[in-house]
């Protein structure tokens, strides 16, 4: 059996390998066939491909996380098994990964039996909130409370008009925050005193964590260093 197609059977039957296992997605050309022999097998349990045809009117920007696909993707599995992919993608406007098959084809995964994609080093998951299902980037975590980020993106028209200086329609991407506790996930906006108040401390413990980012010239409102003050917070 062909090794992509070793890897999506594995996840979409469930553990039937021991945990160590890992599946690796090998060439591009391996990769398109397994796909194809895929959707003939009935896999469309784990995802499903689709064939996509440009749009007629030109449109700068993307609607995808990354600018390129060629990324270093682990996909972990609900009973802890892991794979390898190097070709995948987060299309932030229908919130799925994606991979290329061939030409103007693309493979879409679904989250069943998956818990989350490691993309690059940095963990993402799905997460479903007022009969919505989104991506999030998992900036932060601890028994209490997740500290995520989430995508989205619009699509703003071209005009004519040689005053406006925009021909085509573009794809503007944007980031937000949110906190996930309790099964709920709310905005939240990077500043010192939503922080302080996050980590739920005393005034000692408060002024622990002013001193530490004072410092160590962190800012509440830089992601990178507000991963490292909650990460000193929940050692104190």
């Amino acid at each position: 059996m062909k090794k992509i197609l070793f890897i999506i059977s594995i996840l979409s039957v469930g553990p039937v390998f021991s945990q160590s296992s890992v599946g690796t997605a090998g060439d591009q050309q391996s990769f398109n066939a397994n796909i194809r022999q895929l959707s003939l097998n009935g896999g469309q349990t784990f995802g499903s491909s689709v064939t996509f045809f440009n749009p007629k009117r030109q449109t700068d920007g993307t609607f995808y996380l990354f600018d390129k696909w060629d990324n270093y993707c682990i996909i972990q599995t609900e009973d802890n098994q892991k794979f390898l992919l190097r070709n995948i993608n987060l299309n932030i406007k229908r919130h799925t990964f994606e991979s290329k098959i061939e030409g103007d084809s693309i493979f879409t995964f679904s989250f069943n039996n998956i818990d989350k994609f490691i993309i690059n080093g940095i963990i993402y998951k799905n997460y479903y909130w007022e009969e919505d299902n989104k991506v999030y980037e998992v900036v932060y975590t601890n028994d209490d409370f997740q500290l995520l980020k989430g995508f989205k993106v619009k699509l703003i028209e071209g005009s004519a008009n040689p005053m406006i200086n925009r021909k085509n329609d573009k794809y503007i991407r944007k980031e937000y925050y949110c906190i996930r506790k309790d099964d709920m996930i709310k905005p939240f906006k990077l500043k010192k005193n939503h922080i302080l108040k996050l980590v739920n401390g005393d005034v000692e413990k408060v002024n622990n964590i002013e001193a530490y980012a004072k410092n160590n010239n962190l800012s509440f409102k830089k992601e990178s260093d507000v991963r490292k003050i909650l990460e000193f917070s929940a050692k104190i």
